[in-house]
């Protein structure tokens, strides 16, 4: 017990580190490529906090264990809207921008929706695991591209320090230099990866210890344990006041776990649908579609009180996993 509560508490606090020198790497990345925090939060901050999924998807699946790849992908993207989403607006509500309206939060609620379809009604093979990863892929180069045609159009940071005599120059600290940059972006995420390996190994160990049933700690602790680096990193960008960042880390985790990774799991080995996963793969469609009406309300922002439902729709679903599990 005290390994198990040791293990976890170091890696929490990597988890914060590593937290910290991602946002500030980000912050400082869009800063000098002159775009948005919301495209790197959707590209490298989500593909960087989806590593542990990439990883451990991928030995299932060369194991031939395409069943417990699906029921990660499925555990993580109901964490990234349902506690990530739903932590950060209890903070501070999230701006959505017209951006994700108008293409991401439409994009993952149709990836999903129809991952969700397919796993419900027809199962799941190498042509549509296929298809999803293009999707992915074609999505992914036409938001790099559009970004990099944007900031050719902005001057950039070296260019602005050259303004001698303008009054605003030295009021704000610039950014880090590349080396730097790229210095804190792989040691945080080197950070995440471990500490959240270790959280989540000892958060496993503590709850086995205490006589949790070994199915619980799987719909549980596993799939959160996953989705620390998300977690972390949302909840430090929005402490910052980067809100943009925390809404484009989620919803771009969720299109990177199904588009990226479980395309390519899909096409090494496809898996079943097993009937424990239908009330996940259910509650992971209707989270995203939710998402639609939710990106909407309120200003555009997603509230506090949006952010307390997402949260209690989240528990209710433990519950109900729970109890399903322990009556079986």
């Amino acid at each position: 017990m005290l390994t198990n509560t040791l293990h976890f508490c170091g890696g929490l606090l990597l988890l914060v580190v590593g937290g910290r020198l991602l946002v500030s790497a980000s912050v400082d990345t869009a800063k000098r490529l002159n775009v948005s925090p919301l495209v790197v939060g959707l590209t490298l901050v989500a593909w960087g906090t989806s590593a542990p999924e990439l990883s451990l998807n991928l030995i299932s699946a060369y194991r031939g264990r395409g069943d417990l790849a699906l029921g990660n992908v499925v555990g993580a993207n109901i964490c990234n809207i349902a506690l990530v989403l739903g932590m950060c607006a209890l903070i501070k509500p999230l701006v959505v921008q017209e951006r994700l309206i108008k293409v991401e939060i439409w994009l993952n609620a149709a990836i999903l929706g129809f991952m969700a379809t397919l796993g419900l009604a027809f199962g799941f093979n190498k042509l549509t695991s296929g298809l999803m990863l293009g999707i992915f892929g074609a999505y992914s180069t036409w938001t790099i591209m559009a970004a990099l045609r944007q900031s050719d159009a902005a001057p950039s940071p070296a260019a602005a320090d050259t303004l001698g005599d303008d009054p605003t120059r030295g009021v704000e600290k610039g950014p880090m230099g590349w080396p730097m940059i790229a210095a804190c972006f792989v040691g945080g995420l080197a950070l995440l990866s471990f500490g959240g390996s270790l959280a989540s190994d000892g958060a496993s160990g503590i709850a086995l210890a205490l006589g949790v049933p070994a199915a619980i700690v799987g719909v549980t602790i596993v799939s959160i344990g996953t989705t620390l680096p998300e977690i972390v990193t949302g909840v430090m960008a929005v402490r910052k006041g980067q809100t943009d960042l925390a809404m484009g880390n989620a919803i771009g985790s969720c299109l990177f776990n199904a588009g990226a990774v479980f395309g390519i799991v899909g096409l090494i080995a496809p898996p079943g649908v097993d009937v424990t996963l239908t009330l996940p793969i259910a509650y992971m469609g209707i989270l995203a579609i939710a998402l639609v009406p939710i990106s909407r309300s309120f200003c555009k922002t997603v509230s506090r009180l949006e952010g307390g439902l997402l949260l209690a729709s989240y528990a209710a679903f433990l519950a109900v996993s729970a109890l399903t599990v322990s009556r079986s």
